[in-house]
């Protein structure tokens, strides 16, 4: 059978008895998805992973089946069956006569506009609320989901350990794409760590019931935000990705709120669930851990798809992209609070770098642009016209800007957050200013030096005056005035070429954050990594 015949017929409406074009399409590392109107068919690819081995007929249609009986307890009235896809000569139909060809689970197609990724893109103001309805949905189904001990004579911990071990193997290969080499063993070493020191709790939860057939993937593009919330695609492929403690599952979904920069919505949909399930803090303990976890096997799974020879080069492109975020939140969680200053010139990526620092950091961004117009007040209309060193940009109002950066920078750090400062600290004497304040009240702060050449710098100005959406002031015709008067800072810097993919980079601070200070990753930094225990 050619896959590539047979996916060019499933482009086409008329494949679908009594369906309604047109057909759209989506590809995933492990299935090719169609939908028309009404329904969702979903074809499982012939790949063997490891984990996961689709490379038979037979074994597709099993899946097909337990795919659809797992995901009803989840969501009732979504999975209608698996449908038989038949070759008549040249010809693929659905229906009877002819060979079997192929197994496809049919669905409901739920509405696009309910999804909570959409909601989230969209920022839909009644988001609170939907979040604090899917904790409690999340809960209840934990609470009627099946208790599992030693399932097939495996003990959860030694399940948690395997996963792991195959996790790093087959992200190994990725060192130097998705990954720099310096996460993986950041993370390695943690995970050894964690595992050594809190043993006898992971037993302990599976011994009182904690770990049960749960969803396995559960993150915002899986969750509709109907009524009642419908959670679907859960792992049907492998029992040990799916069966675990309710911690993983629920740090799952909490993990990927985070990474969409959204930890008041993971903050949330926990208190929800904890109103329902009561709040655990043994399972606290576990939680960050499980976070990581969940982040990693994202990134493994974007990997996979970003290396797919058969993917278009569009979807590989963005699973590379997608991969880095995870492997960055990773690290992220490992981080102890910090403040980040970034220095460079402008168009030279501080925004961009440093928007993607405070998500994976769950950082404050304070942004100098935007509190130098807030200063301003209606000043800030004749900015973008201001000379260099003139006006909003004049040496005053600088200090000023730099003062107010300051004063809601040790505010953010005094509660105990990482914060990300977005400004090009131009002047040896601001940096200085702001490391010392820092190690006053014993907060630790880097440095970010941020570079490209000058051609890409300027190629960014031009773009984003363009779009004009950016808060911004920057602009060509400034740049060489605000280089000769730029200082720049010494080795002692975290020195970043923002040609460089922007996740790398952010993987690059990470690491060095974490590798500069003189404990081990995550030490001093209890509540994130759970190292009580």
């Amino acid at each position: 059978m050619s896959r590539e015949t047979l996916h060019e017929s499933m482009l086409r409406p008329d494949f679908y008895p009594s369906e309604e074009g047109p057909v759209e399409f989506v590809e995933t590392h492990v299935s090719r998805l169609y939908f028309t109107r009404r329904h969702v068919y979903k074809v499982k690819k012939p790949v063997d992973f490891g984990f996961l081995d689709f490379t038979t007929l037979e074994r597709r249609r099993f899946f097909c089946e337990e795919e659809v009986r797992l995901n009803r307890r989840f969501a009732p009235g979504v999975y209608l069956g698996v449908v038989e896809i038949r070759r008549r000569g040249e010809r693929f139909e659905m229906g009877d006569g002819g060979e079997i060809a192929e197994y496809a689970v049919r669905m409901e197609r739920l509405p696009a506009d309910r999804m909570l990724d959409r909601r989230m893109a969209e920022n839909d103001p009644q988001l609170p609320e939907q979040i604090a309805k899917t904790g409690r949905r999340i809960a209840e189904l934990h609470r009627g989901s099946a208790v599992c001990r030693n399932d097939g004579g495996w003990s959860n911990l030694d399940v948690v350990r395997l996963n792991w071990r195959e996790n790093f193997a087959q992200t190994l290969p990725f060192c130097g794409s998705t990954l720099d080499a310096r996460t993986q063993q950041i993370c390695s070493r943690y995970v050894e760590r964690f595992l050594e020191a809190n043993a006898p709790l992971i037993a302990r939860r599976e011994e009182e019931g904690w770990v049960r057939d749960g969803h396995g993937d559960l993150h915002a593009e899986h969750i509709c935000l109907t009524d009642p919330v419908k959670i679907y695609d859960c792992i049907e492929f492998n029992r040990r990705f799916r069966i675990g403690d309710i911690a993983a599952d629920l740090a799952f979904v909490l993990m990927d709120l985070d990474l969409r920069g959204r930890a008041d919505l993971s903050s949330g949909l926990l208190r929800a669930y904890d109103a329902v399930l009561g709040r655990d803090a043994e399972r606290d303990i576990l939680l960050p851990f499980y976070k990581i976890y969940r982040t990693w096997v994202r990134g493994k799974v974007e990997s996979f798809l970003s290396a797919d020879e058969n993917a278009v080069a569009q979807t590989r492109a963005s699973a590379a992209e997608r991969a880095g975020r995870h492997f960055a939140l990773a690290l992220g969680y490992l981080c102890p609070p910090v403040v980040v200053l970034t220095c460079g010139l402008m168009g030279t990526g501080k925004s961009t770098v440093g928007g993607a620092l405070a998500t994976a950091l769950g950082a404050s961004m304070l942004r100098s642009d935007a509190v130098r117009k807030e200063l301003a007040g209606a000043e800030a209309a004749t900015g973008a016209g201001a000379s260099f060193g003139e006006g909003i940009y004049s040496e005053a109002f600088n200090r000023r800007t730099y003062d107010r950066l300051l004063e809601s920078a040790l505010q953010e750090a005094d509660r105990g957050r990482s914060v990300v400062v977005d400004a090009s600290f131009g002047r040896r004497r601001e940096r200085e200013r702001f490391l010392e304040e820092m190690r006053v009240v014993g907060v630790n702060a880097v440095v970010v030096h941020l570079q490209c050449d000058r051609a890409l710098a300027l190629e960014r100005l031009d773009r984003r005056r363009a779009e004009g959406t950016d808060p911004s002031d920057g602009r060509r015709e400034l740049y060489d005035r605000q280089a000769a008067t730029f200082e720049a800072p010494g080795e002692e810097t975290i020195q970043v070429d923002t040609a460089l993919s922007v996740n790398y980079n952010v993987q690059l601070v990470l690491v060095e954050i974490i590798e500069g200070r003189s404990q081990e990753p995550g030490a001093g930094s209890q509540e994130k990594n759970g190292l009580e225990g």
